[in-house]
């Protein structure tokens, strides 16, 4: 038998599709199993033990400059027909709620049967002989427990188990200066994609200063670039600012996070995670650390997308007027860590 699993959403939905992937490997320990993703979260599952395969495709919005939209089309119906000579058996569009574009990709690749949530009361496409209506309890319940019910078809009902990202190296600098660690690693992960989701520069130096007076080494993390690269805007900025903050703070590591692989290596490092919520928080629980969330005030987040099935505390403002992440205190910060480091 042969499985494609289709995730073409952002990193954080695809680190949460990792538990259906294993489940799928140990009820079908002898199947094929093989995931279509587009080339900007390929590196989640990049070398993944549990899958005979990753196809991927370009997004228009991610074609790097000078790659035409000729080629990215043409390099997409190649993938295409690739899909196709595999003469897959089920196609399982992972994803909560109706993703109609993932819908067309496992069209596109022209399976014996697909799976996929459809909306309740609405229309579906008939390649679809495999629907599960997605119910609105769904959003109260964690993404990976959603994803879980599209494996009943084929005969999986079992709780989902944890997050799990194939093995990358850790960064050399990273290795050599943790390899003998003398206190807990703390990592401060301060880049965010949606406004709404920044937690301001200055509070992370505030929460740099009282860490610094725990017994623990502080690990800082960025996506380098400006902030107005129009495709992959940067925290460089609020680096300098920082680091102008702590000029001689031995006990404090800068490490830029150019590629998802360099991320998930710099998470590994760490004992304990702080960021918002996004990729690099799944990420972050990928690897088992324990996760201080920092999360707008809304339930259809808090809820859905909280750090899977490790340790970790999920803050937000505790406003629906203030809800954004920016509100979220320090104090309330610097003592979820404190408890977290405490279970050790």
């Amino acid at each position: 038998m042969k499985i494609l699993i289709i995730r073409r959403d952002n990193i954080g939905d695809l680190v949460c599709t990792t538990p259906l992937i294993a489940a799928l490997r140990e009820h079908y320990p002898g199947a094929g199993i093989y995931a279509l993703v587009n080339d900007y979260n390929f590196d989640i599952l990049d070398q993944h033990p549990l899958l005979d395969g990753v196809f991927f495709y370009t997004k228009l919005k991610h074609r790097k400059p000078g790659d035409s939209a000729l080629s990215v089309v043409w390099r997409k119906l190649k993938t295409y027909l690739a899909l196709r000579r595999e003469r897959f058996d089920y196609a399982i569009v992972a994803g909560s709620g109706y993703p109609k574009n993932a819908v067309r990709l496992a069209k596109a690749a022209k399976p014996k049967h697909v799976i996929s949530f459809v909306s309740e009361g609405h229309a579906f496409d008939a390649v679809i002989d495999y629907p599960l209506p997605f119910k609105n309890e769904y959003g109260r319940r964690h993404e990976v427990e959603c994803l879980a019910e599209l494996l009943r078809p084929l005969g999986i009902d079992t709780s989902p188990g944890p997050l799990n990202l194939p093995p990358v190296p850790l960064p050399a600098v990273l290795a050599t200066r943790f390899r003998n660690k003398l206190r807990p690693v703390v990592a401060l992960h301060i880049s965010a994609r949606e406004q709404s989701r920044v937690w301001a520069v200055e509070r992370f130096c505030q929460l740099i200063g009282i860490l610094l007076q725990r017994d623990v080494d502080v690990l800082l993390l960025w996506a380098p670039g400006a902030a107005d690269d129009p495709r992959h805007p940067g925290d460089d900025e609020k680096v300098h600012y920082v680091q102008a903050q702590f000029p001689a703070a031995e006990r404090l590591v800068f490490y830029p996070t150019q590629t998802v692989k360099e991320l998930m290596g710099a998470f590994a490092c760490a004992d304990l995670v702080v960021c918002s919520d996004g990729g690099g928080l799944h990420i972050a629980a990928g690897v088992g650390a324990k996760v201080v969330g920092l999360f707008e005030h809304l339930e259809k987040k808090t809820r859905h997308w909280y750090p899977w099935q490790v340790p970790h505390r999920v803050l937000t403002s505790g406003s629906a007027q203030d809800w954004a992440v920016e509100h979220i205190a320090v104090a309330d910060v610097a003592a979820a860590v404190d408890e977290l480091l405490g279970q050790e």
